[in-house]
């Protein structure tokens, strides 16, 4: 086929021409016909995931069940400039679980050519958004840990975790618009403090804080990094758990 090398880029571009479908999709009010067709196209990603590729067990959602990623009630709405986005219907507590890859509901890819053909061969709206959709992410393995997922693996979910957008960073040639920088309100990797949760005085007499704030690695876990009220975005830097550059992407042959 004449997409049997090509790029993550090439599939966006050439192959399905996604920029002009997606900016259709994703800007304005989101509607219940648009949430049936986004479960529409999660339920197809996933039963097309399960008869070909199946490297991790995925759960049917059923009405009991969703196996969602995400671990909190939360809603699609518009969300300005990013488009779509995914917004908390109940207060989160700081350090609360947001989302976990351990629902059984998410699939992973270990070479670029097998996720290529499975982009490729999807309808073009849904293998835009998959595209969208998936990251590269290296877990860095533990010890006395087996897991497929360790390495370096491409990851797509198959629920609406796939709205949630990175944090806005304003650059210099949009200052002038209506937009304010944001910063991340959820992480990858679980909180942690240090052993002493006492408060010291420097020289000056003011007080330092010998239980900073720490964080694990980034495996398979996303928190709260602070309360979260019901209503706001859940916001997260995608650069926690991706590279910069997107050289991985290279890496994986794609």
């Amino acid at each position: 086929p004449i997409w049997w090398n090509y790029s993550r880029d090439d599939l966006y571009e050439k192959l399905f021409n996604c920029g002009e479908i997606l900016h259709k999709i994703t800007h304005g009010p989101v509607t219940e016909k648009d949430i049936e067709k986004l479960q529409q196209q999660f339920n197809e990603m996933r039963e097309k995931y399960k008869q070909e590729v199946n490297l991790l067990p995925i759960h049917q959602p059923t009405p009991e069940n969703s196996f969602s990623m995400l671990t909190i009630p939360t809603e699609i709405k518009d969300a300005g400039r990013k488009g779509r986005g995914l917004f908390a219907t109940e207060k989160v507590n700081k350090g609360s679980l947001i989302g976990s890859l351990n629902a059984g509901n998410v699939g992973i890819f270990k070479d670029g050519a097998t996720w290529r053909s499975f982009a490729a061969t999807l309808p073009r709206e849904t293998a835009c958004n998959l595209i969208e959709w998936s990251w590269v992410q290296e877990i860095t393995p533990e010890k006395g840990d087996e897991d497929i997922r360790e390495g370096l693996s491409i990851f797509i979910t198959f629920d609406e975790s796939n709205l949630m957008n990175s944090a806005l960073i304003v650059e210099d040639e949009v200052e002038d618009e209506d937009e304010d920088e944001e910063e991340a309100n959820i992480r990858c990797g679980s909180p942690f403090h240090s052993e002493h949760d006492s408060t010291n005085m420097n020289e000056e007499g003011h007080s330092h804080e010998s239980n900073q704030e720490r964080w694990g690695p980034c495996r398979f876990d996303y928190y709260a990094t602070r309360d979260i009220e019901a209503g706001e975005e859940l916001l997260i830097d995608y650069n926690d758990f991706e590279d910069d550059d997107q050289h991985q992407w290279i890496e994986m042959g794609l």
